[in-house]
């Protein structure tokens, strides 16, 4: 992945300085603008890969991915705004980067709403928006959308309950390396009350185990 990143840096340049530092062919500078390099370039910034980390560049190229409709740019800008990363944080702006990338079909947007549909942030806090949006997410095999559907499923909040649906979507998160799933579903439901209604409480709250709202 990072060797692809690299090949596309050397493809687009966002100053003089770089350009006169990377050598291409004349005929790729006409890509300068396209969508998919500035995105691709963007995320070299953020992460450093051929060049150093800046966080403000990186925003800027995502900002520029983003109005060119680019899913993926529309995201990592969301995130930018969400954290005050490289700009301004901004979580209406966020929200709407997140809602555009999401309407787009983006997985990692999708999951987002989803996640904070069933928390309530920045939006009413709402379980069958929050499980129409994982739903989304989860076909497209994003693993933690997947374990959230489950769970979902398991519990009858915000989707019927559906012991068999539960069970699919487990496992499918559990295939695509959602380490919550290490977490047994039956197990849950066959203990106390007490410790289901815990469970429900985690996912409306946010419970992921490692995950953050972005």
């Amino acid at each position: 992945m990072e060797g692809e990143k690299y090949m596309r840096l050397q493809r687009v340049c966002p100053t003089e300085e770089l350009a006169s530092s990377i050598d291409y062919p004349n005929d790729l500078k006409s890509e300068l603008d396209e969508r998919e390099d500035l995105f691709f370039l963007g995320l070299c910034f953020l992460e450093g890969i051929g060049v150093g980390k800046e966080a403000v560049l990186a925003a800027e190229l995502f900002k520029k991915a983003a109005e060119r409709e680019h899913s993926g740019g529309q995201y990592e800008l969301g995130v930018c705004y969400c954290m005050g990363r490289g700009i301004a944080q901004d979580g209406e702006e966020a929200l709407r980067w997140f809602v555009r990338s999401a309407d787009q079909g983006y997985a990692k947007a999708q999951h987002n709403l989803g996640v904070r549909y069933s928390i309530g942030k920045g939006v009413p806090q709402n379980a069958a928006q929050a499980a129409q949006w994982f739903l989304k997410a989860a076909k497209q095999g994003h693993a933690l959308s997947q374990f959230k559907l489950a769970v979902m499923y398991a519990l009858g909040w915000g989707v019927s309950n559906d012991q068999e649906q539960a069970s699919v979507w487990y496992h499918c998160s559990g295939e695509f390396g959602a380490r919550e799933a290490a977490v047994s579903i039956d197990s849950i439901l066959q203990e106390t009350n007490d410790r289901a209604v815990w469970f429900q409480e985690a996912l409306k709250n946010g419970y992921t185990g490692r995950e953050f709202v972005r």
